[in-house]
């Protein structure tokens, strides 16, 4: 939040910087322009899983462990809910950019429609899932998200103050609604250990599964509501040009969710119980997602 203040001022004293003498020319159509720098808050994500036990793994030889005969009949290994993992990432300080269309001629008010691009790196974070029989099995057990991008559709109600107030510019304050498309490169990788600390786990394990890894490796998307609040300075840059200084929060109204993907790999081989059998898949879900922005835009009034 400090690193958004300190920009937003910076923007703020150079603006004034451009407009030593200016008219107010805020009124009519116009079109737009922005650029500027977004901290998004920690997102929460958790991914369920449905799945099979490795000793259910029909792919898997058969194979006799101590009177142990693997993989178990088939008849007891439907797949099932395992327990949830949830991780907290947090996301690099992204961009967003936007174009804008809107009047300025009802009063103080002024409408937009506005169409805003957004896109953060992401990380990756170890993963442990509390309750999980499945967790003693690996070695290595991360997620990652890698990018997160947005694609939003907003209708924004601005109030323009009349009287410069502020360093010779002119504030205002707006919100907004809007649709976003919102998409999220998601991978994960589990690697089992190996033979002989699956030997030695109670039961054992099959030791085919040694070393192998289940992969995930997808682009989750969903559409969300969401909304913004906006405030800022206009500075008139004459020939009816403006130059604004804006700072927005913004957040989703639901939550993130995409389900029923498969494994790009599950221990080696397809997201499967056995060869055309059941599907063994996943999905992921976040909590209402939000971030704050500190932007510089132009716009031209006609």
């Amino acid at each position: 939040m400090h690193y958004i203040f300190s920009a937003f001022m910076t923007a703020v004293l150079f603006a004034t910087a451009l407009t030593a003498t200016a008219q107010d020319t805020r009124h009519g159509f116009y079109a737009g322009i922005e650029l500027g720098a977004v901290e998004s808050r920690s997102i929460k994500s958790t991914r369920t899983n449905v799945g099979i036990p490795t000793n259910c793994d029909q792919w898997l030889p058969p194979v006799n462990l101590g009177g142990l005969q693997l993989p178990l009949p088939a008849d007891q290994c439907q797949p099932r809910v395992l327990p949830a993992s949830t991780s907290k990432f947090d996301l690099d300080t992204g961009w967003l950019a936007g174009i804008q269309v809107g009047y300025a001629g009802l009063g103080p008010f002024r409408i937009e429609a506005e169409y805003q691009h957004r896109r953060h790196d992401g990380e990756s974070v170890s993963l442990f899932v509390p309750g999980d029989p499945k967790q003693k099995e690996f070695s290595v057990r991360d997620e990652e998200i890698d990018r997160l991008r947005a694609d939003s559709l907003y209708a924004n109600l601005y109030y323009d103050f009349a009287q410069p107030v502020f360093l010779g510019g002119t504030p205002f304050i707006g919100a907004g609604l809007g649709l976003s498309r919102i998409e999220i490169e998601y991978s994960a990788i589990s690697t089992r250990r190996d033979e002989a600390a699956l030997s030695a786990l109670d039961p054992p394990r099959h030791p085919a599964a040694a070393n192998q890894s289940s992969i995930a490796d997808k682009t989750l998307s969903d559409w969300l509501w969401g909304y913004q609040l906006m405030a800022g300075v206009d500075y008139d840059l004459g020939a009816h040009r403006v130059m604004s200084a804006k700072l927005r929060y913004a957040s989703t109204l639901g939550d993130f969710r995409d389900d029923g993907h498969p494994w790009a790999s599950l221990r080696g081989h397809a997201s499967t119980v056995a060869p055309g059998g059941a599907p063994v898949h996943y999905g992921i879900a976040t909590r209402g997602q939000s971030y704050w922005a500190i932007s510089l835009g132009f716009r031209h009034h006609f």
